[in-house]
């Protein structure tokens, strides 16, 4: 059985929004309630492949709204393009659908529909997108996105990975993209940032907006036009600090067209601080090569975290089967947060029985349900006693503990007879242990009862002595599916809910995709 002694904490998720709002109203209208329709200024049809996910919220203000409904026309694209429909929104006829969303209170983002183009679509083709929402309580309301085959494409220049910070030390970050697309981005650029947790952004600039959580990261906006085949980089680069405990993170950006199709959905409430210094400006910047799309890179600092191996006392009678708890506990001072970067765990730790014993139970798929055999522990090598056990926890801070529980027979008497755990760093992303006394520990074992030692592994063996003294050592604790000092007990769930709390940051398409709480589109990539 895993047990990591702390409570996890859920990641946070982030969500972003388009700039622009064509929001149209009705005139005054008896009702109290009103619809009120955010819809994306611009909608960029690429001339092969597949366009976003259009963007579209609805809000009922001033009360709750009943029987809602939004029909959707983007007819005046027959030719030009064809719409796949997503969510839960029904075709009503050739590019044309119905999203029902029923009782309305507050806001709702749907996801209706994207569109592909035409073997006929030709850059500079142009379309609307229209809308008409409806309520049984509330006057209609209706919108417009306008539609451009082909238009800008923004890809960002990859930050290059950082080593060697100092604990607690100012680095820089420079994001940089370019528009290879085939129009230009006239009224300017977006641009998101957002990081791991472990590091915080300076406030420095007046058209920059900021979360209240450090790794939430911000948004600035920049207007000045973007050609094609033109490359800019911000003027001044975006200064972050590392925390003291902070061993790896990452730093990340996307930018898009000020109009366009964001990351996903918009929450200014997200960002609720403005930065008071001098407007963060782009400079021109050779367009060269380089710019594949991921503004993605991680950073290193010299910080290291002392790994302690817990063992544990084989106690029994000969012939019995005991168990034992062992593991590992992270001293610190550094943090192992590796939750959101492409780690495994956080190190492993390799057990070894006594002679004498015989391990009989480890833990396996059946104990720890569904992260499986990912977590198991699995024989050090082929015909070998000894297993080795992943240090599953990504967030392993100082004073948690990993450990895993094993079942062992005492065959037979062995004095001084000694196993081992050991504690082994993960060689992509090491602890750097300076404290190698604690890597390794004793698994002993103490024979109750009269025993005498058997040549052979037998349970039938016939007491006879007592092993000998075994050397003291810091224990995880027989019998026990917890242990204590770092925090609250977790279970194998609770290493379900971390993965399944992953904003996983994916690159798709070259696109950054942040998760989000809306419905998604369910198609491969996407």
């Amino acid at each position: 059985m895993l047990t990591i002694s702390r409570t996890w904490r859920t990641a946070a998720a982030t969500a972003f929004a388009a700039a622009a709002l064509a929001v149209a109203t009705p005139a005054a209208h008896a009702a109290q309630t009103t619809l009120v329709l955010d819809t994306q200024e611009t909608y960029y049809l690429p001339t092969e492949g597949e366009g976003p996910n259009l963007n579209l919220d609805i809000t009922a203000s001033g009360g709750d709204a009943h029987d809602v409904s939004v029909a959707v026309d983007a007819s005046s694209l027959a030719g030009k393009a064809t719409m796949e429909v997503t969510g839960d929104c029904v075709s009503t006829g050739a590019l044309k659908i119905r999203c029902d969303v029923g009782p309305l209170s507050g806001k709702e983002s749907i996801d209706p529909f994207f569109l592909k183009p035409t073997a006929a679509a030709k850059a500079g083709d142009t379309g609307a997108i229209t809308y008409t929402a409806t309520a049984g309580d509330a006057p209609t309301v209706t919108g417009k996105t306008d539609v451009l085959v082909g238009g800008p494409k923004l890809v960002s220049r990859p930050y290059p990975a950082l080593k060697g910070i100092e604990p607690g030390a100012v680095f820089e970050r420079t994001p940089a993209f370019a528009n290879t697309g085939t129009a230009p981005a006239g009224k300017g650029v977006m641009l998101l940032v957002q990081d791991s947790d472990g590091v915080s952004l300076a406030r420095d600039h007046s058209n920059c907006h900021y979360a209240e959580q450090p790794d939430v990261g911000a948004w600035c906006r920049f207007d000045t036009p973007v050609a094609p085949d033109s490359a800019y980089a911000i003027n001044t680069p975006l200064r972050y600090t590392a925390a003291k405990d902070t061993m790896y993170g990452y730093n990340t950006y996307v930018v898009w067209p000020v109009g366009g199709t964001a990351p996903d959905s918009f929450d200014p409430s997200a960002f609720p601080e403005t930065g008071t210094g001098a407007p963060l400006g782009l400079k021109a910047i050779a367009h060269g090569s380089g710019f594949t799309g991921t503004g993605y890179g991680t950073f290193a600092t010299t910080q290291h975290a002392d790994y302690e191996a817990l063992g544990d006392t084989v106690e029994g009678k000969v012939g019995e089967t005991v168990s034992i708890t062992v593991g590992v506990r992270n001293n610190g001072p550094g943090r192992m947060d590796l939750q959101w970067m492409d780690a495994d765990n956080s190190g492993t730790f390799v057990v070894t029985p006594p002679a004498g014993t015989t391990i009989t139970g480890a833990p396996g798929p059946d104990e720890q349900g569904d992260p499986g055999p990912r977590w198991n522990c699995t024989p050090h090598k082929a015909g070998a006693k000894s297993y080795t056990c992943a240090i599953s926890s990504t967030d392993f801070r100082p004073g948690d503990s990993v450990t895993q529980k094993f079942t062992v027979r005492i065959d037979r008497a062995v004095p001084g007879a000694q196993g081992s755990v050991k504690a082994v760093d993960n060689p992509q992303y090491p602890n750097r242990d300076d404290n190698a006394g604690n890597d390794t520990t004793a698994i002993t074992v103490k024979t109750t009862g009269s025993t005498t030692p058997s040549p052979s592994p037998s349970a039938s063996a016939s007491p006879s002595a007592t092993a000998g003294a075994s050397p003291s050592h810091s224990g995880a604790g027989a019998g026990n599916d917890t242990t204590t000092g770092g925090g609250l007990a977790s279970t194998g769930t609770d290493a379900v809910l971390l993965r399944a709390g992953i904003a996983v940051l994916l690159v798709a398409g070259g696109t950054l995709v942040f998760v989000r709480a809306r419905k998604l589109r369910t198609r491969d990539g996407h």
